[in-house]
């Protein structure tokens, strides 16, 4: 009796819980965009497996959606305040998961004199505590305006003050029952207009430390990110048809990424505008966890939500990528096709399996070893 009055009481209690949550402010990280974008394909691309069908241009439309497409929606702050612009030194914005603001997102407005901001890069599915303070010339703070709202969504798309194209890899469901992780491995375009306030939002606030460069025509020797920063710049093939041959820059970006991984870091792989190198890589990696080839397909189109309505990547891209990657295993294991092509590139069994555990929070993560029967067309692959 007194066990079922104690979980009557947990049913209550997580009752009364929700119960209160239902007036908070509930903010999509996904733009309108996105949201509808998502939502389009989740039909017509599963109705429909000609992939010359892309509907990714619909949204690809400033007219109709706004600026800034490839940016995250988040909660718009504003705050009015007393002090003279001569004693306002700054305006400080933090954002917590925890109501004494431990473990905060902190973010600062381009001006001291602006009166608005709007909080984003924050993770789905979690309630965040805010607040707007305002620093005076002498170190003095004064609260001005807090609240609470509650994220959701999936796509995580990232805001990089004078940076474009930036996403993390995580959230996508994949072949394996969990989502990829968020927070650990992040695309974009290059990183080099990046000013003060983006470094601070990049790496102080999402704690990216490593910066992998795909690029061949620059000449940097040391990351965007800050100099003490780790980088490497590999040249990469701006066609996508380098992922038909048997390149082994591929497996030497993964091993790259692992041993940071290994070391507790955060990683941002990126090209010129994030889409063609980028994408291919991304392709690769995404294949590799597991995710679908639905997915696949949504996340290399959503680049085109960075560039102008003239230029734009769509599906049809990946129509003979797909085609190729399929010929390294069995027609329903979609992940076992890319273990079987990384494993042609010369990574180790272990490798994958530790980046698969790693990214999906899968600890001692085993792939079933099965004989790799390749086509006779791939069959060289296999005997180098």
């Amino acid at each position: 009796m007194m066990k079922k009055s104690f979980c009557l009481l947990l049913l209550l209690m997580s009752s009364a819980l929700l119960w209160g949550q239902d007036d908070i402010e509930v903010i999509n990280i996904e733009n309108r965009a996105v949201q509808e974008y998502m939502a389009d394909t989740e039909r017509t691309y599963a109705e429909n497996n000609d992939y010359r069908v892309s509907v990714i241009t619909k949204y690809n439309n400033p007219e109709v959606y706004g600026k800034g497409l490839h940016f995250p929606q988040g909660k718009l702050v504003t705050w009015q305040t007393q002090i003279s612009a001569d004693s306002l030194e700054q305006i400080l914005i933090t954002a917590s998961e925890y109501s004494n603001y431990s473990d905060a997102y902190t973010f600062c407005p381009d001006a001291a004199t602006d009166t608005s901001f709007i909080i984003r890069n924050l993770l789905p599915d979690r309630i965040y505590y805010y607040k707007v303070e305002a620093q005076t010339v002498g170190g003095r703070l004064s609260e001005l305006v807090s609240g609470i709202f509650r994220t959701v969504g999936q796509v995580r798309m990232i805001h990089v003050r004078n940076c474009s194209n930036v996403r993390d890899l995580g959230g996508w469901p994949t072949q394996y029952g969990v989502p990829v992780m968020y927070g650990r491995l992040f695309r974009s375009a290059s990183l080099e207009r990046m000013n003060s306030n983006g470094r601070h939002d990049f790496v102080e606030n999402l704690d990216v430390t490593a910066e992998l460069d795909l690029r061949h025509e620059v000449n940097r020797t040391t990351s965007c990110l800050g100099a003490d920063m780790d980088y490497l710049r590999l040249r990469h093939d701006p066609s996508l048809r380098s992922l038909t041959q048997k390149n082994p820059v591929y497996a030497k970006d993964l091993r790259w990424i692992i041993d940071r991984l290994k070391e507790g870091q955060n990683v941002d792989f990126h090209c010129a505008i994030g889409c063609d190198r980028t994408g291919t890589l991304a392709f690769l990696i995404e294949g590799l966890l597991g995710l679908s080839e639905l997915d696949l397909c949504r996340d290399f189109e959503l680049s085109t939500l960075s560039l102008s309505t003239k230029n734009k990547r769509q599906r049809a891209t990946l129509s003979g990528m797909i085609a190729h990657v399929r010929k390294f295993g069995k027609p329903n294991d979609l992940a076992g096709c890319f273990y079987n092509y990384w494993l042609s590139l010369g990574m180790k069994r272990e490798e994958l399996n530790f980046f698969i555990g790693e990214m999906l929070g899968i600890p001692d993560f085993e792939n079933p070893e099965e004989d790799i029967e390749p086509t006779t067309y791939e069959q060289q692959y296999f005997e180098n």
